[in-house]
């Protein structure tokens, strides 16, 4: 698997947000995934480009989440006010099916 170097970047950014979201370092990371302690620091600071993609979907796995959403990188860079107008655009519909979807899945979103 080979990713753009903008697209790598952009992963490596991923994980380590999401990895954090988690409560995991990067060591506890490595050692889940039978790596040396140092193997999560050296894919999120770019020395390992790209992991190959088993230990990306053990990655995923680890952190309850499929591979498709450790490479989601859809609105990352946006800041609140975009977001909330791309949010606001998507809402502005008289198709009650697709509000009741957006409805729910914005609930199932801020379950803790």
């Amino acid at each position: 698997m080979s990713l753009s170097p903008s697209d790598a970047k952009l992963f490596r950014e991923r994980l380590a947000l999401l990895r954090k979201a988690k409560g995991i370092n990067q060591d506890k990371l490595s050692e889940k995934l039978g790596k040396a302690p140092n193997y999560i620091m050296r894919v999120e600071t770019g020395r390992i480009k790209t992991p190959p993609l088993d230990t990306i979907a053990e990655i995923g796995k680890h952190l309850d989440m499929s591979v498709s959403d450790l490479f989601f990188f859809q609105g990352n860079d946006d800041s609140p006010e975009e977001l909330r107008a791309k949010i606001q655009r998507l809402t502005e519909t008289d198709d009650l099916k697709k509000l009741r979807k957006y409805y729910r899945l914005l609930l199932v979103a801020t379950e803790e």
